[in-house]
């Protein structure tokens, strides 16, 4: 049975809309593959809404989150092993907490004080001391503020702010072994294992000062004019380090002192780098409306953001479950930086060119459909003689008229066998 042609017309329309609806869907979809924000969740911890916060770090292994809560004057301890945080303790350290080192090889976890000293808190499950402050060391008499550890040399490393020192903490004795002289406010140290040497950023020069542990000088200074470094994260495999400004965000190029400066984050606190991972994190509160963490690859590109609180000092990684935790103003807020990675070029390329080629795929579809379709009336109606039949047929009329006209000069030819009459 032939198809009507509304029903032809649809069936094409049927065939042919799907991949029209297909680069549609894929223009959606390739707009949502690049937000951070659609896996953000917030766990309701009211020890958490109510305290105040600098340091937040995460011990791996034990799969726990710190954070100095200077409200408490004491360190909150937080259960990472599921999805879902589990608000455990809060760990009395008799003093405000600034920046916090988590040393997982020895199961210490150490705590910068308002005051100078570092305390030292015991994480191992099987000690009868377990979640305890086991001792204070003093390194300045003002204050501890932002710590490093370095499970190569065994040190953590704590930036005295105003007296312009790096203090080395041997972690095997918890004794004061190096005292290494910035000559300028310093405030977060990191210790970089490819040269081995200290850096810690300045707030009040506008750089990052490099120190040779071994001789407790510094060596080099790398100046970002208008700067106003306060965090500071190093990779080490590419030796970039990145900073956080008073506006804006830079890299350095440690091998160089290149640097390149970008505000598509708005200047941050504290940065942190996770070598699993290969990727900055980079806190930046501000008000409420501009507050954000956000996610830098390993060379210093920004992956993405998401919105964060003014309390967001700090971010942390848990790399069991591939999520990024923060403070927020209910407790803590958490997303997947994985699902901020941008498509593939090829998929960008299609869904943005298809924009512009479904008018001209639609038009060529009634193109086609109004061909089909005078096509299938034409094909309705009866056939018409060819050219060659009309040929034959104006012959034999011709030959015709011709007979009539012998007819008419010659009289009607005679049968054999007839005579005419006498």
């Amino acid at each position: 049975m032939k198809a009507t042609w509304p029903a032809a017309f649809g069936a094409l329309v049927a065939s042919t809309g799907a991949p029209i609806v297909a680069a549609a869907g894929g223009m959606i979809l390739l707009g949502a593959c690049t937000s951070c924000q659609s896996t953000v969740r917030e766990a309701a911890i009211p020890v958490i809404a109510a305290g105040s916060f600098d340091g937040v770090e995460a011990d791996q292994g034990a799969h726990r989150l710190y954070l100095g809560d200077s409200a408490a004057h004491g360190i909150d301890v937080v259960d990472i092993s599921s999805t879902t945080p589990r608000f455990v303790r809060t760990i009395d350290v008799a003093g405000a907490p600034n920046g916090l080192a988590v040393a997982e090889d020895t199961h210490r976890l150490y705590a910068g004080l308002i005051g100078g000293s570092v305390a030292v808190i015991d994480t191992d499950e099987s000690s009868p001391k377990f979640m305890q402050m086991v001792d204070r060391v003093t390194v300045d008499s003002l204050a501890a503020d932002l710590l490093d550890y370095s499970a190569q040399k065994q040190r953590v490393y704590v930036a005295t702010g105003q007296s312009g020192e790096v203090v080395g903490i041997d972690t095997t004795t918890n004794q004061v072994k190096e005292r290494l002289a910035a000559k300028v406010p310093v405030e977060q140290p990191r210790f970089n294992p490819a040269d081995g040497l200290v850096y810690a950023a300045s707030t009040e020069t506008d750089s990052v000062v490099q120190i040779n542990p071994a001789s407790g000088k510094v060596t080099n200074t790398f100046k970002v004019a208008g700067c106003h470094p306060a965090g500071l994260a190093i990779n080490p495999n590419r030796q970039l380090a990145l900073i956080t400004c008073s506006g804006s965000v830079a890299l350095i190029n440690l091998r160089n002192g290149a640097h390149e400066v970008t505000r598509a984050v708005t200047g941050g606190d504290i940065v942190s780098y996770n070598a699993r991972a290969d990727r900055f994190l980079v806190a930046s509160p501000h008000d409420k409306s501009d507050s954000a963490v956000a996610v830098f690859y390993g060379d210093g590109q920004l992956l993405g953001t998401v919105a964060a609180s003014p309390k967001t000092h700090a971010a942390a990684w848990d790399q069991e479950h591939g999520l990024v935790y923060a403070v927020s103003a209910a407790g803590l807020v958490s997303f997947t930086p994985a699902a901020c990675e941008p498509p593939p070029d090829w998929l960008k390329l299609v869904a943005g060119g298809s924009i512009y080629l479904m008018p001209f795929f639609a038009f060529g579809t009634f193109l086609f459909w109004y061909a089909r379709r005078r096509a299938g009336r034409r094909s309705e109606q009866p056939a018409r003689p060819t050219w060659h039949q009309l040929q034959e047929e104006d012959l034999a009329a011709e030959q015709e008229r011709m007979r009539e006209l012998e007819d008419g000069i010659f009289g009607p030819q005679l049968n054999q066998g007839m005579r005419p009459e006498p």
